[in-house]
C-alpha cells in the first residue's frame, strides 16, 4: 500500500464521552486549606531564614558552631553530655560541607528544622481536627519562643521536632496500625536521644501512662503494683539517699573527708577512699548521698574518651554501688518479671492467660499492643533506634565506649546538674515566659484542660443523655465534636511537662518550647472546637429571622472594630500615664496606670453583655474569645518581631539570656575586613585569650595564637590585634606587654536584670516591700501600686527593664594604622 492510498487523517476531536475517565488529565486544583498552609510555609521560611547571620553569636552558640566546625575539619568528635548529645554538630558538620562556614549557616540547621516544625500539624489534622491543626501551624509561625529559638543554633530546635514526630508516630500508629508509623516514631526516640537529655524526661512523661494504660484493660491489680513501683523509684533516687555537706549552699561539689574528688585514672584506677561528709543522713535507712551530688564526678563520669571500658565501669560502680541504685536494680527488674509471668504466662482454669483474655474481649486499646508483635514490628523498630543510637554516641563507630556513656554518661551528669540548679531560676520561671511572650498559650492552654475535664466528665455520663440536647434545647457543647483520646494526652503532656521542667534544677529560657509545644496543640485542638461551637450559632442564626442589624451587616466585625477601639483607647491612656514627663508633671494622672487594666476589662464586659443581649449567650462568648484572640494576637506576632529582630542579641528581653554583644560581631567582621584589605593579611597574626567564643570566631582568620590570661611575651611585629577580656587586660604586665596598641573596651556579653525583675526572695510574703524589692514581688504584694504598674508596662510595650543590663566586658588591642576601621564601641572609653 502507498502513501496516497492510506485513509485521510482525522483531524476532528473525539466526543469527550468517548475517553474513559481514568484516561482524562486530572484538573490540579488547590483547596482553601492546602493554600493557607502553603502560604504559612512560605512565611515560616522567610521568617527563620532571612538574617539569620546579623546577630552576634550566644555564648553557646559559638561552643555548638566550634565543635561541629571541629567535625568539618575533620578533628573527629567524641560524645560529651556537657554539651549535650552529637546529633545537632554532626548535621552542623554537614551544613558546613553543603553550604560553607559561617554565623548563617551555624544557624541554618536550627532554622530549617523550626520550618518544619510549623508544617508539621498538618501530619495530625486527621486526629486533632482540620482547623485545629491549621492554627498549630499558625501559632507556631508566629510564638516568639519558637521563632527564637528556631535561629539558634542549639539542641532544643531539633529536639522539640522529633518530640512531636514521636508523638504523630505514636498517634497515627495507633489510628492506622500501619508500621511505617511504629518505625517513624522509632526513629524519632532514637533521634531525641541523640540530640538531647530531655529524653528522659519525656519517657518520664510518656511511658508510666501507656504502661498504666495497658494495664488498666488488661490486669487492673497491674495498675496499683506499677503505681507502686514507680513511687518506690523516685523514692530510691531522691527521698532515701542522704545529702551531703557543702562548701556553701550554692556550690556544686561537696565536703570530703580528704579533700576534693579524685577521678579514676589509668595511673590510679582505684583513688583512696575519700567519701562525702554528710550534713544529713538519709530517712528510713541512714543511706549516706549519691556520687551524683557531686559535680566533679559527673564531670568524672560523663563520657570516656580513651575506650577504656574497665575503668569507666569503675567511674560507675561509684554511683551503681550506692544502696539505694541496687535496691532500684534488684526491684525494677524482679517486680516487672513478676507482672510479666502473671500476666503473660500464668494461665487460669479455662487454659488461658489474662493477656489472651483481654485479647479475646477486642478491646481497641489491646489490639494496638498486640499488632506490636506482629511480623516482627516492635523488634525492627527495637532494632531502628539502636542502630541510630550507637551510630552516633560511638561518633560513628570511633569511640566505641559511647555505647555505654550514651546512657550512663547522659543520665548520670544531668542527674547532677539537678542538683547544680544552673542558671538558679525560680520555680515560676516558666510561668513568667509564657506570661510574657506566649499570654495566647496561657489563654487556650488552660480552656483546653477545662474542656478536655467537662470532655472526661461528659464520657461518664450515659449516651443518650449526651445525644439530646439539653432542657433549653441548647446544641451540644462544644467540646462533644472529635471525641478521641488525644486531647487527654495532650493536656497530660502538657501539666505534665510543666511541672517537670519546672521542678527541674536546671531552667532555661531555650527550654521554653518544651513546655510551649504541648500547649500549642492543647490551646489549638480548644480553639478549633470553639471556632466549631461557635460557627454552628451563627448558622443556626442564619436560618432564623434575626434583628434589623443583624439582617443589615455581619456583627463580628463590628464588635471586632468596637473592642479595638477599647484596647486603643486604654493602650494610649497606658502609654501617656507611663511616660516620664506626666510622671513629672501630672503625678495625679501618671496614678490612674493600674487601673487602666480593669478599665478594659469593664468596657469589654460591657460589650460582651450588649452583644449576648442582641445576638445571644453563645455568639458573644465565642465572639469574646475570638477577638481577645485577635487582639493579643497582635501582641505576640510585635513579641516576636522584637526578640527575632530587634533585639536579637540585646538582653531588654527575657528570652535572651547571657548573650554575647553586638560589639564582638562587629569588631570580629571590621577587623576581618580591615585584614582583606591588605596585603599581609595571610601573615598576620590575631592573639585571643581564654575566653571561650574567641574559638569560633577566629576561624575567620588566617594565622591566630592563644595565649594564657597573662601574657608571656610582648606581640611581636606579625601580631595585628590581641582579643582580651577586661579582666585579664588590667593585669600590670599585660598592660606593659601591649604598650604602643591601640586599646579599645566594649562590651562582651550582657544579661538582663533578674534579681530586679522576677526573683522573689523567700519571704516575699511577709518581706517589707521597698522599691528596691523585686518588680514581681511589688506586683504581687502591691498590685495598684503605680510605680510598679508603670515599670510592668513600660517593660510589656517597650521592654524597659526596671534596671539596667549587667555585663561582663573585653577589650582589643590593634596597631594604630587598624585602629580607625575598628571604632568606638557601645559605651566604650579609649
Amino acid at each position: 500500500m502507498s502513501i496516497a492510498e492510506l485513509p485521510p487523517r482525522v483531524t476532528g476531536t473525539p466526543d469527550e464521552s468517548a475517553i474513559p475517565a481514568m484516561a482524562r488529565p486530572r484538573a490540579v486544583t488547590l483547596t482553601l486549606e492546602q493554600a493557607a498552609y502553603l502560604a504559612i510555609l512560605l512565611i515560616a521560611l522567610i521568617s527563620r531564614l532571612w538574617g539569620l547571620g546579623d546577630r552576634a553569636l550566644h555564648h553557646d552558640e559559638t561552643l555548638h558552631a566550634f565543635f561541629s566546625w571541629l567535625i568539618f575539619h575533620g578533628e573527629g568528635y567524641v560524645h560529651d553530655p556537657l554539651l549535650h548529645g552529637p546529633f545537632l554538630y554532626f548535621f552542623g558538620a554537614l551544613i558546613y560541607f553543603l553550604f560553607s562556614v559561617s554565623d548563617a549557616t551555624a544557624r541554618l540547621g536550627p532554622a530549617l528544622f523550626g520550618v518544619a516544625l510549623v508544617m508539621m500539624p498538618y501530619l495530625l489534622r486527621r486526629e486533632l481536627g482540620r482547623s485545629a491543626a491549621l492554627l498549630a501551624s499558625l501559632y507556631l509561625l508566629i510564638s516568639p519562643a519558637f521563632m527564637y529559638i528556631a535561629r539558634f543554633i542549639r539542641h532544643d530546635p531539633y529536639t522539640i521536632v522529633f518530640e512531636l514526630l514521636a508523638l504523630i508516630g505514636a498517634v497515627r500508629y495507633a489510628t492506622t496500625r500501619r508500621p511505617l508509623w511504629l518505625y517513624v516514631m522509632a526513629l524519632a526516640l532514637a533521634l531525641m536521644f541523640v540530640t538531647m537529655e530531655t529524653f528522659f524526661l519525656y519517657l518520664a512523661i510518656f511511658v508510666p501512662p501507656v504502661a498504666l494504660a495497658l494495664f488498666w484493660k488488661v490486669w487492673k491489680p497491674g495498675v496499683a503494683v506499677l503505681a507502686a513501683l514507680g513511687i518506690a523509684v523516685v523514692a530510691l533516687v531522691f527521698w532515701l539517699p542522704g545529702y551531703p555537706e557543702r562548701p556553701f549552699p550554692t556550690s556544686d561539689t561537696v565536703n570530703r573527708v580528704a579533700g576534693p574528688y579524685i577521678c579514676p585514672s589509668e595511673l590510679q584506677p582505684f583513688p583512696p577512699p575519700n567519701p562525702m561528709r554528710v550534713a544529713r543522713p538519709g530517712p528510713i535507712f541512714g543511706w549516706p548521698p549519691l556520687a551524683t551530688f557531686d559535680n566533679n564526678y559527673a564531670l568524672c563520669v560523663r563520657h570516656q574518651p580513651d575506650d577504656n571500658f574497665g575503668l569507666y565501669f569503675i567511674k560507675l560502680g561509684e554511683f551503681f554501688g550506692h544502696p539505694a541504685i541496687l535496691s532500684g536494680l534488684v526491684l525494677v527488674p524482679m517486680t516487672l518479671a513478676a507482672l510479666w509471668w502473671l500476666v503473660w504466662r500464668r494461665r487460669d482454669t479455662t487454659g488461658m492467660t489474662r493477656w489472651e483474655h483481654a485479647r479475646a474481649s477486642g478491646d481497641p486499646t489491646v489490639a494496638v499492643f498486640a499488632s506490636l508483635a506482629q511480623d516482627r514490628r516492635l523488634l525492627i523498630a527495637g532494632g531502628l533506634f539502636f542502630l541510630i543510637y550507637t551510630l552516633f554516641f560511638t561518633a560513628f563507630l570511633t569511640n566505641t565506649a559511647g555505647v555505654i556513656t550514651g546512657t550512663t554518661g547522659s543520665l548520670l551528669y544531668w542527674l547532677a546538674q539537678h542538683e547544680v540548679e544552673r542558671g538558679g531560676q525560680p520555680p515560676h520561671y516558666y510561668a513568667v515566659l509564657l506570661a510574657i511572650y506566649e499570654p495566647l498559650l496561657i489563654l487556650w492552654g488552660l480552656a483546653g484542660l477545662v474542656m478536655v475535664g467537662a470532655l472526661g466528665w461528659q464520657g461518664r455520663r450515659p449516651a443518650r443523655n449526651r445525644a439530646n440536647p439539653d432542657a433549653n434545647g441548647e446544641a451540644a457543647p462544644m467540646y462533644a465534636a472529635h471525641d478521641t483520646a488525644l486531647p487527654f494526652v495532650l493536656a497530660w503532656w502538657s501539666v505534665a511537662t510543666f511541672a517537670l521542667y519546672s521542678w527541674a534544677g536546671e531552667k532555661m529560657p531555650w527550654l521554653t518550647v518544651h513546655v510551649a509545644l504541648p500547649l500549642t496543640l492543647l490551646g489549638a485542638w480548644a480553639a478549633g472546637r470553639v471556632l466549631e461551637w461557635w460557627r454552628r450559632a451563627v448558622d443556626d442564626d442564619d436560618t432564623q429571622d434575626g434583628s434589623v442589624l443583624s439582617r443589615i451587616v455581619r456583627p463580628f466585625p463590628i464588635f471586632l472594630g468596637v473592642l479595638t477601639v477599647i484596647s486603643a483607647y486604654c493602650l494610649i491612656l497606658l502609654s501617656v500615664t507611663i511616660n516620664d514627663a506626666t510622671i513629672n508633671s501630672n503625678p495625679q494622672l501618671a496614678a490612674l496606670t493600674p487601673w487602666i487594666a480593669p478599665l478594659w476589662m469593664v468596657l469589654t464586659a460591657l460589650l460582651t453583655a450588649g452583644a449576648w443581649m442582641l445576638r445571644g449567650r453563645r455568639w458573644a462568648l465565642g465572639a469574646l474569645m475570638a477577638g481577645v484572640t485577635l487582639i493579643v494576637a497582635v501582641y505576640t506576632l510585635r513579641s516576636a518581631y522584637q526578640l527575632s529582630f530587634r533585639y536579637g542579641d540585646v538582653p531588654r528581653e527575657m528570652m535572651i539570656y547571657t548573650q554575647t554583644s553586638p560589639d564582638v560581631k562587629r569588631v570580629i567582621d571590621r577587623l576581618d575586613e580591615a585584614l582583606r584589605r591588605r596585603s599581609n593579611a595571610t601573615t598576620t597574626t590575631v592573639w585571643y585569650d581564654n575566653e571561650t567564643v574567641w574559638d569560633w570566631y577566629r576561624i575567620r582568620f588566617a594565622r591566630t595564637e592563644e595565649q594564657p590570661p597573662q601574657l608571656q611575651r610582648a606581640p611581636g611585629d606579625d601580631v595585628i590585634a590581641v582579643l582580651m577580656l577586661l579582666e585579664n587586660y588590667e593585669n600590670d604586665q599585660n598592660r606593659r606587654f601591649l604598650e604602643g596598641f591601640v586599646v579599645q573596651r566594649y562590651p562582651l556579653r550582657w544579661w538582663f536584670p533578674e534579681e530586679e525583675t522576677y526573683r522573689l526572695p523567700r519571704d516575699w510574703i511577709t518581706a517589707e516591700v521597698s522599691e528596691r524589692s523585686p518588680l514581681l514581688m511589688r506586683l504581687l504584694r502591691q498590685p495598684f501600686d503605680p510605680v510598679a504598674s508603670q515599670q510592668f508596662w513600660n517593660y510589656i510595650l517597650y521592654r524597659i527593664p526596671p534596671h539596667p543590663l549587667g555585663s561582663t566586658d573585653f577589650v582589643i588591642a590593634v596597631r594604630p594604622e587598624v585602629a580607625p576601621e575598628i571604632g568606638l564601641g557601645l559605651g566604650g572609653e579609649r
